[in-house]
């Protein structure tokens, strides 16, 4: 009796040979389907980044011309005037700007401020303010803590900065 062979691969290997064909098919339709909008000029859109946060400057005192804080220093004692500022690339078109200050203990940080209106000029490119640090420590107490200043309505601070109230030892 003679067997009737048929010519081509066996059934082992039309399987294999199914799979590597459809494989093919899903990565040339993936090609032309990347490919579609690149050929009509349309390119993905990118997320735009979000600018880095403006850096508050911190000091003892207020520039009488400039209206920028002087006297560089982040750390305040009971005795000291506390000032900050921060130099805008434009001028921010309102009169009211939030600022919000943290604690922070580690990892750990608490809200010591809420976002809190401060008044400002709206046509300044300058934004300072000054206060006495005994202020801030009776409210506060000393550690170390994060300002950050929000436009209104905005989620993410245009700038930050941090700063350590200290206590004054008593002499007994």
């Amino acid at each position: 009796m003679a067997t009737e062979r048929r010519p081509g691969p066996g059934p082992r290997a039309r399987t294999w040979l199914g799979w590597a064909a459809a494989a093919a098919g899903v990565a040339v339709v993936a090609f032309f389907v990347g490919r579609a909008g690149s050929e009509l000029g349309i390119v993905a859109p990118t997320p735009s980044p979000t600018p880095a946060p403006l850096s508050i400057s911190f000091g003892t005192a207020l520039n009488a011309v400039s209206g920028q804080a002087i006297q560089a220093t982040n750390r305040f004692r009971a005795g000291d005037e506390f000032a900050y500022s921060v130099r805008l690339p434009a001028a921010p078109g309102v009169s009211k700007i939030l600022v919000e200050i943290v604690r922070l203990e580690g990892s750990t940080q608490t809200v010591a401020q809420r976002p809190s209106n401060q008044g400002i000029v709206a046509t300044s490119r300058v934004i300072a303010f000054r206060v006495q640090a005994a202020v801030l420590l009776k409210a506060w107490g000393p550690g170390n803590y994060s300002m950050r200043m929000y436009l209104p309505g905005a989620k993410t601070p245009f700038a930050t900065g941090s700063f350590t109230l200290v206590e004054t030892p008593v002499p007994s």
